[in-house]
């Protein structure tokens, strides 16, 4: 049996939609004003240093205000935010976001109020892979909320866990 190359990415996809991923959003400056988008790649790579990596699609906006030495900032989102993901899933003009509410520590780079962890990192490199690039970040600060449940996304559509962590 001869599998075609869009039969192959099709069934690529469709092994990747198993993969339950919690589900973040990566902020940044744009302008002055709040910018970002939705990712479930966000990954902690090491210790020493503290770094984190994200994939963003080479043809999105958000790839354009990516440089190294940018500050960023990752919203690990909770169960109630699925508006917010939907919201930076999508592509939305300039400004856009101006009514989004802002965590008191965002400093760095922009972090979304009442998320369940938020990350601010710099970009230290950027290693493009296929229409995608690899981001990586080194963490400049990190704060954990004390509760709340996950936002979760597998086949296609979002999950809660049934109990708070």
């Amino acid at each position: 049996m001869t599998t075609t190359p869009e039969d192959l990415t099709r069934t690529f996809k469709e092994v990747f939609s198993q993969l339950a991923s919690g589900v973040c959003v990566v902020t940044f400056w744009r302008g002055g004003r709040l910018h970002g988008f939705t990712a479930t790649s966000v990954t902690s790579v090491s210790l020493r240093p503290l770094r984190v990596l994200f994939c963003v699609s080479q043809t999105s906006e958000s790839y354009s205000c990516l440089t190294p030495g940018s500050g960023i900032g990752i919203s690990i989102l909770n169960a109630e935010q699925r508006a917010l993901s939907d919201r930076f899933a999508s592509k939305v003009a300039f400004g856009a976001y101006d009514d989004v509410r802002i965590a008191d520590r965002a400093q760095q780079a922009p972090l979304l109020d009442g998320a369940l962890g938020h990350i601010t990192a710099l970009v230290v490199e950027m290693i493009p892979s296929g229409d995608h690039t690899i981001v990586l970040c080194d963490v400049t600060s990190a704060h954990a909320a004390s509760d709340g449940a996950p936002l979760l996304y597998c086949r296609r559509t979002y999950h809660s866990l049934r109990h708070r962590i």
